[in-house]
């Protein structure tokens, strides 16, 4: 079988997914993380003794696929959350999945049986007749791979790329926009009766009571909450310090709430590349030139169901035409 020691560079969704679908199929692979663990932008934090969800907060299924394979995860729970918008009005439950006990559970999960390296970051991919290569800020890395995938956020893409200049290109047009997210562990009790708040505001998002999740477990029994600021906010103060950033978000939350909110801690994080508008509609990319290929939510679909799906796609392209994909035109991957 061809192309069976795989590197993929990433392990958020579309890399633990794709990671998962080759060990299943008996490839051997190694993923190289530039973080400290799994997960992306469904990772999570520390905030005091306890953790809470940093990036995505759930899965909201949009396909019967997703939906399905949410269901049958063990680490996967369903949560009926209490919703209301912004306006003070009661809106019907959100129902979404997430997994338990943090939503980088299930990465950490998908992955066991690779080869898992973090602080990896990773400058270069060089690709010939012998194999592939990559270079990490510290030097060359010594194994030689049959084909690398690449799955970051598409600016991180498109040095990475820069072998394959047509993916490179690609990664170049497509625009993704900042996200803004505090993490607030709140003193004392309070009388916010919704779990979930959303909707129009000028710099909110959403807020969502984390310590509600199911499954999750406050060691100091404090209420967590995760504020999001919305696209246009975060593009605005993009480059502002965190510490300003935090005291907007928890003011527009206490506005929102009607009550003042007392705080023990705070974690502030600016997620750059948070939303993604592709400019193709490939599912994913493979060069079978180069052996380099690409899946990731800024391809056809985005967020972590997109995610799903590339990874999805580019597993079994690579698991059903293992002993022919050389032979295979680009544009079987590439929509022109």
């Amino acid at each position: 079988m061809k192309h069976k020691k795989i590197a993929i560079i990433g392990a958020g969704m579309a890399g633990a997914t794709l990671a998962n679908q080759l060990i299943n199929g008996g490839y051997q692979v190694t993923i190289f993380e530039k973080s400290r663990g799994t997960g992306g932008r469904q990772s999570s934090c520390r905030i005091g003794t306890d953790s809470a969800d940093l990036g995505a907060p759930w899965y909201a299924p949009k396909t019967k696929q997703f939906r399905q394979w949410l269901m049958e995860r063990p680490e996967v729970a369903l949560w009926q959350a209490k919703h209301r918008n912004f306006c003070d009005t009661e809106v019907d439950r959100k129902c979404v999945f997430l997994s338990t006990p943090r939503q980088s559970s299930l990465t950490q999960n998908l992955i066991k049986g690779a080869m898992l390296c973090t602080e990896a970051n990773i400058l270069r991919i060089q690709s010939d007749d012998h194999g592939v290569r990559l270079d990490k800020e510290l030097g060359e890395i010594k194994s030689l791979f049959d084909a690398v995938i690449v799955t970051t956020p598409a600016a991180q893409a498109i040095r990475l790329l820069s072998v394959c200049p047509q993916f490179s290109n690609l990664a170049s047009t497509t625009k993704s926009s900042p996200s803004w997210v505090s993490v607030i562990s709140i003193k004392g009790k309070n009388n916010i009766e919704p779990d979930i708040l959303s909707g129009n505001h000028p710099i909110l998002h959403r807020a969502i009571r984390d310590s509600k999740k199911p499954g999750r477990n406050s060691w100091s029994r404090k209420e967590i909450w995760v504020l999001e600021a919305n696209s246009e906010w975060s593009q605005r103060h993009r480059d502002s310090a965190p510490n300003n950033i935090g005291k907007a978000l928890i003011k527009a939350f206490a506005a929102v709430v009607d009550q003042p909110i007392e705080i023990s801690c705070i974690r502030t994080h600016r997620w750059l590349y948070a939303r993604h508008q592709s400019a193709t509609s490939a599912d994913y990319l493979w060069d079978p030139i180069s052996k380099i290929g690409v899946c990731a939510d800024w391809l056809n679909n985005p967020g972590n169901e997109g995610a799903w799906l590339s990874a999805n796609a580019l597993a079994n392209h690579l698991l059903c035409h293992s002993t022919n994909s050389d032979c295979l035109p680009l544009n079987h991957a590439v929509v022109s």
